[in-house]
């Protein structure tokens, strides 16, 4: 039987990961596996996969870590550095196979032994020309220099490709190799990885060429190979099963997906969904399961095309709360995917400054996954200078705001503790009191102590904060009406009722008792709040300790002149202890129909409206 080595590049659950490293390794004594965990997973997260593995000989963790981004060179140094360990612990393998912590075995792992055997000379990696992109860059991928990463550099990426264009000639492809492109995962011979890293030690510079291109997990190892086998040897495909929805995202298989991928002639798949947990069992027991009787057959001659479209409209609807940008459904399912949310969540509410202080005094509390203000309008905020999350990226507004409720979704899924987020007024004016009326939430408005016209005044100005705009205003009076006409144009007149309302209701029905609110949330959400409500003391004092100046930052200059004299009044922030979802008044309900009405009613029909009257 094939003797193989899995290289993973993981920045998953530290659990699934070495789930998924002691299912590729228990089934023959000379599997092993080896291990990337990007550096910038929680450290948490690294120190628990440690300990899962510690006991086996045949797991191995790459020491020296990488951050790893989309189309970065870190994504071919990890590799790198994963093969390095294979060549110093000896493992002497037949094959190695990379994947990631997102791949499951959709076949019997005996099975793919067997395959091997059967194909001792073919390296299965795809290879080709610049014709297998469909679109965008192809063989400016290494005419041009590229030191900015797309995704969170966008700008910079763009400036510096189009000044090259105009001023600096193209680049040569290194001498004696030929570029190829393909897919960034692959099964290749051991030989053929000791070739490719002893012409990285003999050719460093032609190893950093590869380091200024775009996307090189899809060229260095592909002309690599390509160079090192004969063409006759390499396969026209590799042996994961991955496709890319019409969003240029990959598909995430869910519990929905078994009978789709039965027959699929691979033997992974990529991306299995954490939360698909029928789907992640009988993978593993299809994984320990024999060969059977009738070998696979794969067509070599030509790519694998998959029926996606026609998938979608044989497919079931997933539930909800599945983290899925697979399948076609209508957005906005908010109550949905919170009706069918597993998992318990924090919410704290209120202007940025004020929730972001509150957040700071807990970020670092074991127990809690503290993020930003994940729904603000033109960026994921997962913190502070927090730019990835497990894999999802703070320039992913677009995606997120594809389908906010997924997108949601996807960052439960993505923790295992407590999650508390930040969220500000106007940040998703459709799923916000959704959000804060959940059954899962935990939500800890913060609010002034006592609410009056100038209060509110100075919560709304703090709520809109840097968006506003002041003037060159000489009186007070004019300073008044522009920061009124900013909250106007920021947050419309009844969206601030309803806000205002929700605030009004949870501060009379708010538990005044630290013991009995910890009691009532241990009883709705388990032990999991103790973190929460153990620093909620640390977390008033945080916010109450900003000072004017804080308050004022980023405030035109005729603002902060205003909440300079609002400072005055010595306006001290308290945070609200919810036990449950607060229940708003019908009156409530009534309100805001008649605001909206006011806006198609004359002034002379409004106090008929309010009576009750229709206008004539």
């Amino acid at each position: 039987m094939a003797k193989i080595t899995f290289v993973i590049l993981a920045h998953e659950n530290a659990d699934h990961v070495a789930d998924l490293a002691n299912l590729l390794t228990e089934w023959d004594p000379h599997a092993h596996a080896v291990i990337h965990y990007d550096l910038s997973a929680p450290a948490a997260q690294f120190e628990r996969l440690k300990a899962r593995v510690a006991g086996s000989k045949k797991i191995h963790l790459v020491k020296d870590r990488l951050k790893c981004g989309w189309g970065n060179f870190s994504l071919v140094d990890a590799v790198v550095r994963s093969l390095r360990v294979i060549r110093r612990e000896k493992i002497n393998p037949d094959r190695v196979m990379l994947i990631s912590g997102a791949c499951m075995p959709i076949r019997p792992l005996k099975e793919l032994s067997q395959f091997l055997d059967a194909h001792p000379k073919t390296e299965f990696i795809e290879a080709y020309d610049s014709n297998w992109m469909i679109g965008g860059l192809r063989k400016e991928r290494y005419q041009y220099w590229h030191f900015f990463n797309h995704q969170t550099h966008h700008r910079l990426f763009n400036w510096h490709f189009q000044l090259q264009r105009m001023f600096w000639p193209k680049r040569r492809f290194p001498r004696a190799l030929e570029p190829r492109f393909g897919s960034q995962w692959w099964c290749l011979s051991w030989q053929l990885c000791e070739k490719i890293l002893d012409y990285i030690q003999k050719h460093p510079l032609t190893y950093f060429f590869f380091s200024t291109t775009w996307i090189p997990d899809e060229l260095y190892f592909q002309t690599m190979a390509f160079k090192f086998t004969h063409i006759d040897n390499l396969a026209r495909r590799n042996l994961t099963f991955f496709h890319f929805n019409d969003w240029g995202k990959p598909i995430v298989l869910l519990d929905d997906h078994i009978e789709m991928i039965r027959d699929l002639p691979f033997f992974f798949a990529r991306k299995v969904s954490s939360s698909a947990k029928k789907l992640r069992a009988h993978l593993i027991e299809t994984a320990k399961g024999p060969a059977p009787a009738e070998p696979l057959k794969i067509d070599f001659s030509k790519r694998f095309s998959f029926p996606y479209k026609e998938k979608i409209a044989d497919l079931p609807k997933a539930s909800p709360l599945t983290p899925a940008l697979f399948q076609h459904r209508n957005a906005g399912s908010w109550n949905d995917i919170l009706e069918n949310c597993p998992k318990s969540f924090v919410i704290l509410y209120g202007p940025p400054k004020l929730v972001r202080r509150a957040s700071d005094a807990i970020r670092n509390v074991p127990g809690l996954t503290v993020l930003g203000r994940v729904l603000h309008p033109t960026r994921v905020d997962f913190g502070p200078d927090v730019k990835a999350f497990r894999g999802l990226h703070a320039d992913d507004d677009l995606i997120r705001d594809f389908d906010r409720p997924a997108y949601f979704a996807r960052i439960l899924d993505r923790i295992d503790d407590l999650a508390v987020i930040e969220l500000s007024p106007g940040d998703d004016p459709s799923g916000e009191m959704i959000l804060m009326l959940s059954r899962n939430a935990v939500v800890i408005p913060v609010m002034p102590e006592h609410d009056n016209d100038v209060t509110r005044q100075l919560y709304w100005t703090m709520s809109i904060g840097a968006g506003g705009r002041g003037g060159n205003a000489d009186a007070p009076v004019q300073t008044f009406k522009a920061m009124q006409a900013a909250i106007d144009a920021t947050v419309p007149a009844d969206y601030r009722l309803r806000t205002e309302a929700y605030l009004k209701t949870a501060n009379m029905t708010a538990e005044t008792s630290a013991e009995d609110w910890q009691t009532a949330l241990r009883y709705r959400h388990g032990d999991a709040v103790l973190p929460l409500t153990a620093h909620l003391g640390a977390m008033g004092q945080a916010v109450n300790a900003i000072s004017a100046e804080d308050m004022m930052a980023d405030l035109p200059d005729d603002w902060q002149r205003s909440v300079r004299t609002l400072s005055d009044l010595h306006a001290r922030w308290r945070l609200l202890k919810l036990n449950f979802p607060v229940a708003l008044p019908e009156l409530f309900t009534s309100g805001l129909e008649l605001q909206s009405n006011a806006r198609h009613i004359g002034n002379s029909e409004l106090t008929e409206a309010s009576r009750g009257v229709g206008p004539k």
